[in-house]
């Protein structure tokens, strides 16, 4: 019974350790994502008082616990998270 306790607390520990991980959850999987949230790389966006293109505004990702944060500098950021979705 021990044995089977440490098996199940050993496998607990690793799903919750994948998930704060989320390494499916690539740089470019969460750009996709929120560009796609935003309607595409040619939908229009005002970034810092300039109308552009998504795909030309910068953007940068940074790991959080379940996810990625992608952010365009200095406007807005949307966190993706180990499933997909976007907040």
């Amino acid at each position: 019974m021990k044995t089977l306790n440490k098996v199940v607390l050993a496998v607990v520990i690793v799903v919750v350790f994948l998930l704060v991980w989320a390494p499916w959850v690539t740089d470019d999987y969460a750009i996709g994502r929120v560009v796609e949230k935003l309607g595409g790389p040619d939908t229009r966006f005002r970034y810092l008082n300039q109308d552009m293109a998504i795909k030309d505004v910068p953007k940068e990702v940074s790991w959080l616990p379940f996810g990625r944060f992608v952010t365009f500098p200095g406007e807005a950021g949307w966190f993706v998270s180990f499933y997909g979705s976007i907040s």
